[in-house]
Formats: structure tokens, sequence, C-alpha cells
């Protein structure tokens, strides 16, 4: 997997060029590498792969292809922190965010808008209207998620602690 650095200097981004192909232009956005190990598993796969990139995060997502399917992913040695969600019966995703410390975990169910703050993220409750999301919405926050960014504005969640 190359990284930024290979990409800028193999574009000669310093130089100045007045034009880039599209090829080009596209290696700055698609080819990052996640900020730490992680490992994922979808739907039927085989447990734990290693994400190679973040755009790798489109196809898990497409894994988790039915009602009910499942997909997560997480770090490893030890567990710090995770991403999980299911395929819902409108077709759209959920997506929860957690990160483990001291013991507990801290579970953030995702969603559109301020309204998502107020709904519940308990694990006997279903995710319902703003937490409903679309695989582009997921793909959007999975993908600053595995960068190291916070949550892009417009999304919300709210907090439950194992």
């Amino acid at each position: 997997m190359r990284n930024l650095l290979h990409i800028t200097r193999d574009l000669q981004l310093g130089q100045g060029r007045a034009w880039y192909e599209t090829d080009e232009l596209n290696l700055l956005l698609a080819a990052h590498e996640p900020v730490r190990e992680l490992y994922w598993w979808a739907g039927n796969e085989p447990p734990w792969t290693h994400l190679e990139s973040i755009e790798q995060l489109a196809d898990v997502l497409a894994l988790a292809s039915g009602p009910g399917q499942m997909y997560q992913i997480e770090d490893d040695a030890p567990v710090t922190c995770y991403a999980q969600g299911q395929r819902l019966n409108d077709g759209n995703l959920s997506l929860e965010l957690a990160i483990i410390a001291e013991g507990r975990s801290y579970n953030m169910r995702l969603g559109r808008g301020v309204r998502a703050d107020r709904l519940s993220s308990a694990p006997d409750q279903d995710v319902i209207g703003d937490q409903s999301l679309t695989t582009a919405e997921v793909y959007e926050l999975l993908a600053g998620w595995a960068s190291g960014h916070g949550l892009p504005p417009g999304y919300g969640g709210s907090i439950h602690v194992y």
C-alpha cells in the first residue's frame, strides 16, 4: 500500500504543475491508510481480516448485504476502539462507534442531524429514523473514523456505557 508521502512525491506537487490528470488526483483522495492497524469481518466472511486501506471499507459494507447481517471493525492487542453495525430492513445500515477505556465501553450510535443526540443507543432499542444511514453515509463516517478524524458536520449520536 502506498502512503500519502509517496503519492505526493510521485505527483511532484511541490513543482506546481498546471494540470493533473483525474487518475492522479484520485490517488490523493483514495490511497490513504488507516491511522492504526484495524481488522474487520462482515456478513458470512471469515472473521478478522486486516483492513489494508480506507477504500476497502466500501467492500466491507457491501458484504453486509442482507437484513440483519453484521459488520465490525476494530483495532487489536488490546481492543481500544471498534465500529459495528448491521444491514437494516429498509436497506440502510446502522453504525456504532465505541471507545474502550478503564474496563468500560463508551458506545455511540450515530445518526443524521441534531435529533441523533436524543435517540437511544441502548442495545435493546431498535435503530429508528435518523439512525438509519445510507451506505454512503456510513462509509463517510467510517473513513473519517479510520483516518483519525472526528464526526463530519451533520452527524451526531448518543452514548451508551457498558
